[in-house]
């Protein structure tokens, strides 16, 4: 009996961590990791880089919603509380991303090539202590670690997917986190892209491939 596999939301579980990837490559400035004036002057200095940057950043967080959806659908038979909790806030983290990442155009008009001036770096400071910048980002950061651990403690129980993905998803995730040198950020985004490899090949497997994977199912409560 013919199946209809599903080839889009596959594409979508890779297209994130590649945009990760090439994102790292292509934006110099990166995260904001030092203060406004000097993370515009940076802005300014590359403003064809941050505004690729900017699209490549949506589509790795905004992956991040049908890559959850991947997780639950995966994890599904063998541990589907956990697969329902892991996918839920893998998406939220991508929606309240997409939230974020509206604010990067916003900072690129605030850094105009040939210099940036004092009353930008003020709007810049006032969005970054503003409560709805804490309150965006710090659910969005809460919500990617627990999806996250939850979806690796799944896998490492289950065997749902090959349990070596386990620690590459975690190191990924921690390497590209955007605290270390380029060569270490861009490491961790290719880490992250290896162990989701296998999620995008189980979502194409034929019919029962990942309930032969390993027998005896268990149910992570």
């Amino acid at each position: 009996m013919r199946t209809n596999k599903p080839y889009l939301l596959a594409a979508a579980v890779l297209a994130g961590p590649i945009a990760g990837v090439v994102w790292h490559l292509v934006d110099t400035v990166g995260l904001p990791r030092t203060d406004a004036a000097d993370y515009l002057a940076q802005v300014a200095a590359d403003r064809d880089g941050y505004a690729l940057g900017t699209l490549l950043y949506m589509i790795f967080v905004g992956c991040s919603i049908p890559g959850g959806l991947a997780v639950a659908r995966v994890l599904r038979d063998r541990a589907p509380l956990a697969g329902t909790i892991s996918g839920l806030l893998l998406a939220l983290a991508g929606v309240l991303g997409l939230i974020v990442s509206g604010m990067r155009p916003v900072v690129l008009g605030l850094a105009p090539e040939g210099g940036v001036a004092a009353e930008a770096v003020a709007a810049y400071e006032r969005y970054q202590g503003s409560a709805w910048f804490g309150g965006i980002m710090l659910p969005m950061l809460a919500s990617a670690v627990v999806g996250l651990v939850t979806q690796v403690a799944a896998i490492l129980r289950t065997g749902a997917l090959p349990r070596w993905t386990a620690p590459l998803l975690v190191a990924g995730f921690v390497l590209s986190s955007g605290e270390f040198s380029l060569a270490v950020t861009v490491a961790g985004a290719l880490l992250q892209l290896a162990g989701t490899v296998p999620l995008a090949a189980r979502l194409l497997a034929a019919p029962g491939a990942a309930s032969e994977a390993e027998p005896a199912p268990a149910v992570l409560a």
